[in-house]
Formats: C-alpha cells, structure tokens, sequence
C-alpha cells in the first residue's frame, strides 16, 4: 500500500517545482511552495486551535478560492472528512446537512453570513469560522508554516459528499482517500494529463466533479488550475485566450452555452487539446460543434458514489463511438438484467461498477447503503446497453424511462433528437400518467433567444426521425427549467407540475 496520504502531492512539487504556479485565481497566483505552506499553516490551526482530530467533520460552504484547496488539503493530512456544502443551498438544506454530519466547524465568507444567521437555533455562531474575519486571518498569520505530522493515510476517509438530490433528500458518500488515488490515476491515465497542463475550472468547487476528477489530477502531476468563481459564457472564451488553457471540462449545459456566444467561431481556442464534459448525457451534436472547432471534445460519465469518473470517450474514438463509453481502468462495469444476470449484447440493463473507486457507504444510512453496495458492487440506477465492442451507451435512469402503450421508451434517445433542432436550447423527456397509454411522451423545452418555434412544429420534426410511439405526444415550451445547482434538470419537478393535469390528456389519441 502507498504510503503518506494526498497531502504529499502538494509538497512533492513544492520541493521539485516550487516557483511553478499551483493555483490562478483572480489576480492572485499562488506557486506550489506557497500553497504547500498555506495547508501547513491552515492544518496546525485546525490542530491546535480548533482541536480538530482524525474523523471529525470539518464542512466548507464557500465560493470558489484558493482557500477552499487549502482546507481541503489540510484535512487530507489531519485526517478530518472534508464535507463540502453546496453553495446554493437553503438555510434548511444546510441545517439538514449539519444536522446529519455534525460537523465541528463550518468553513465560510461574508457571503453566506445571513444564511446562516437565518439557522443560528440550529447551527450555533461558535462553529462558525469566516476566512474573511480577522480573526481567522490573525490565526494563520501566527501559525506554524512546517508540516504537521501526517495523521492519515490512503485507508482514511476523505470526505463526505452530499449527493444532488435529483430522487429525493441528499445523502452523504463517504469517499477514501485511495477512492481519490484511484480516480486521479484513472484520470491522467485515461485523459493524458500533464505536468505543465493549464486546466480551466468554473464549476463550484462543491460539486464532485470539480473537485476530484477535475483538480485532483492537476495536483498529482504538478499542473495548473485557473479557478473561476462562476461560469460565464463570454469569460470562457477571453481567459482561454489569456491563459493559454489547455484543457477545460464542464457539464454539457455549459458547453453549450459556449458553443452559443457570438464570438465562439472567431475565438482563438488553438492552446485547448482537451475539452470534456459530464454530470448528464452529452447531446451528439455538442460534440461535433467542438470537433469542428479542432477541439478534441469527449465525454464522462460518472457519479458522486464512484469518485465522480468511471467511464470515459477516448478522444480519438468520439466520431466513431459518439455517445458511447469505456471503463476506466480501475474500475469493472457490467451492465444486468432485472433478474441481476448480465445483460446480452445491447439489451438494455442497470450499471454496476466495481473497484476501489467505489464509496465506503453513505453516512448514517445503513439500508441506502445496502441497497446500492451489494457484493462489492455499485448499482448505480442508470440504465446502459453494451455494443460488440464493449462501449456502453447511456440509456437513461432506471427512474427515468417511460413505458408507453406496454413499450419501454428512453428519454435521451428522444432529447439527442430534440436537441439536433437548431432552435432548442434546453430539453427534458419525461412520461406523465395517461389513462389509455400508461404514461404519454412528454417534452418540455426551452428555446434560444429569438426562436419562434412552435409546439407543432417541434413534434413533426420530432416524428420525421423517431418511431411512433417515441415521438412526444406533448410539448411544452417554457422559460426556464428546474434545475439542480450542478446544471442537471430536476425532471421529478417537471413530473410534479405536469403529472395530474387533465386538459393534456385525450383519451382518443
């Protein structure tokens, strides 16, 4: 087994490439001997003045800084569990979590000060810490800058994260520190990332992917991280210009929001070798958009349960295999019927991962853990066929799919033909109850500025390219979509609103 813990990659390069950039953000530009300092200072504070030990939770709700590396490292060497918050939670979704993991304190900024003013009954001001006070600020100035000792290795937990909820309440996956080990080698492996790579991050820091898959392998191999604080289409494209990025990831959501500015085709985009996205299916027709820009675009699949990565579209393969995806190395998939066998060749089956990618278990959630964990194995709810080749295509959620007239029917395959309109900026299939099909084929759609496209006219173009019973036998287009703070659509809102609404159905279709 390794020795030492995530902590050492910091330091590593601090020692070998001290004066090489570690983090951009803003107009500050941290080297790796800085930053490696900053851990030290902020884990002998949290040792000796917060009287942190191995175990204990230790949560962050900040926006995107350099500061939120710094705890997360510091926590790597204390062996606390790293519990990110998402930012744009609710005061009552952040006392659920607090509630669940009992943290012993909470990391934040002047920001989120009156949200959680707004739940001091429930979270006390003494577990409070602002990096933005004084306080905090005087702390680390007087702290030791040498290294503590190591208190954890790579068995250790790492952190807690909380899943989206797109099915219901979040719950909380415990992740190892040689889960992320694993997840960073499968990634450089996979990706080809290297040591003088400048990786462009917009995505919360709370989110998995941004915070594993996406910086993890930057630190393992002594690159770069420019960090947004948010996503802004138009910045996107100026700071691959001034950065000279080289490789940028994103939730397809994103991507398209790119694709879409004006001055995408003009752009100077020659430095990017690499452009990736994930946390929902990717349209076909994104990427080609940026293999047309001479990006080499590919897509991810993964979930919080599995590090956040579990398989991947080679690069080279994306035109030939588009929309498929192959297992990272450390990690089996098999696709399983609903009696539990494998699946035969393109049938239909849930995914099942395996390896030491997978989560410890969900905290304080014994019977959620069991019926996710099973024999070592993943099941991860979503639904895959598997092609001669062994590339699985995402079908959909198990809890997504739509069974109309006795057929099963699959959304995305009817959202990538949604979204090859030109006029579509955002689709989401779902079934609403129907009392002669079962359920009926519903789209619900929003349209790129300026578009006068109609509801009609959307579903003849949707029966010119799908069969009968796919083609939605309703279209709503709307303003804006429910969604997850991760980009993804909550199409569980979608069914509330539209399930049990009388004037859609008719009987005689």
């Amino acid at each position: 087994m390794y020795c030492g813990n995530m902590g050492r990659w910091i330091k590593w390069w601090s020692r070998v490439e001290p004066d090489r950039e570690a983090v951009v953000f803003r107009d500050r530009r941290i080297s790796y001997e800085k930053l490696n300092g900053n851990i030290n200072k902020t884990a002998n504070t949290l040792i000796n003045h917060f009287h942190i030990k191995k175990g204990d939770r230790v949560c962050c709700l900040l926006n995107n800084c350099i500061e939120f590396y710094e705890i997360v490292f510091a926590c790597t060497i204390i062996g606390a569990r790293f519990v990110p918050i998402n930012i744009r939670l609710t005061g009552s979704e952040i006392v659920y979590i607090a509630e669940d993991c009992e943290p012993k304190i909470i990391f934040t900024e002047d920001h989120f000060i009156p949200v959680l003013e707004s739940v001091k009954e429930s979270i006390p001001s003494e577990k409070i810490v602002n990096i933005n006070g004084s306080i905090h600020k005087d702390l680390l100035d007087a702290a030791d800058v040498r290294e503590p000792i190591d208190q954890a290795g790579w068995e250790d937990d790492f952190a807690i994260l909380y899943t989206s909820g797109t099915t219901g309440f979040p719950k909380g996956a415990v992740l190892t520190q040689h889960n992320i080990l694993t997840i960073t080698h499968n990634t450089i492996t996979a990706l080809d990332f290297r040591q003088f790579d400048i990786y462009l991050i917009q995505l919360p820091l709370c989110f998995t992917g941004a915070l594993i898959p996406m910086s993890m392998p930057m630190f393992h191999c002594g690159g770069t991280i420019v960090l947004e604080k948010e996503f802004v289409p138009e910045r996107t494209l100026e700071i691959a210009e001034k950065e000279k990025i080289t490789v940028s990831s994103g939730v397809p959501t994103m991507w398209k929001l790119v694709a879409d500015e004006p001055g995408f085709a003009e752009a100077d985009l020659s430095s990017i070798r690499l452009a990736f996205g994930g946390g929902a299916p990717v349209p076909v027709n994104l990427l080609k958009t940026y293999q047309e820009k001479g990006i080499l675009f590919t897509a991810a699949y993964g979930l919080t349960e599995g590090s956040g990565f579990n398989m991947y579209l080679p690069p080279k393969m994306a035109e030939i295999k588009r929309g498929g995806y192959i297992p990272m190395l450390w990690n089996d998939v098999e696709v399983v019927n609903t009696q539990g066998k494998p699946a035969s060749l393109g049938e239909v089956g849930e995914i099942k991962i395996k390896g030491s990618v997978t989560m410890k278990e969900y905290w304080n959630r014994p019977e959620a853990t069991a019926e996710t964990l099973k024999d070592d194995w993943l099941y991860t709810g979503d639904l895959a066929r598997v092609d001669e080749d062994g590339y699985y295509f995402i079908v959909d959620r198990a809890k997504d799919m739509i069974v109309t007239g006795g057929l099963n029917t699959y959304p995305v395959e009817i959202e990538n033909v949604i979204y090859s309109h030109p006029g579509i900026s955002h689709a989401a299939v779902i079934g609403i109850p129907h009392e002669v099909w079962g359920e009926m084929v519903t789209a619900v759609v929003t349209l790129k500025p300026g578009e006068l496209l109609s509801e009609e006219e959307l579903i003849k173009f949707c029966r010119e390219k799908l069969a009968d019973y796919k083609t939605p036998k309703l279209v709503k287009i709307v303003e804006e979509m429910p969604m997850t703070s991760s980009g993804k659509i909550l199409k569980r809102v979608l069914r509330e609103n539209y399930s049990g609404r009388t004037e859609y159905f008719d009987s005689s279709s």
